[in-house]
């Protein structure tokens, strides 16, 4: 539909977790009805600020962990359901904490 043109590919830097995050290279990432609705204007009050990279459910490997994660390591198989407003699961590596991955 027309909401899909305002998507656009855009290159960003690859970021550092923070001491209690891992960094994960996404292998998947799945759209759920919250993503798509949101793509649609129809959860205007939820809607992060734009910018924003969309997608919340990612799969991936960890190639970095923080200085305070204690149960996971580099080369784990994850997934997690990303904080909605941080960088999403669109984008190639996304930080997540460490409380909210399963492996």
């Amino acid at each position: 539909g027309a909401s899909c043109i305002l998507l656009q590919y855009v290159d960003i830097p690859v970021p550092s977790p923070k001491k209690d995050e891992v960094l994960i290279k996404v292998e998947a990432a799945s759209i759920n009805p919250a993503d798509w609705k949101i793509q649609k204007g129809l959860l205007r009050p939820f809607i992060p600020k734009f910018p924003f990279i969309p997608v919340t459910d990612v799969a991936g490997e960890i190639v970095e962990v923080g200085s305070a994660v204690q149960e996971l390591k580099i080369g784990d198989k994850v997934v997690s359901k990303l904080v909605l407003g941080k960088v999403g699961g669109l984008a190639e590596y996304v930080g997540a904490s460490e409380r909210i991955i399963v492996t």
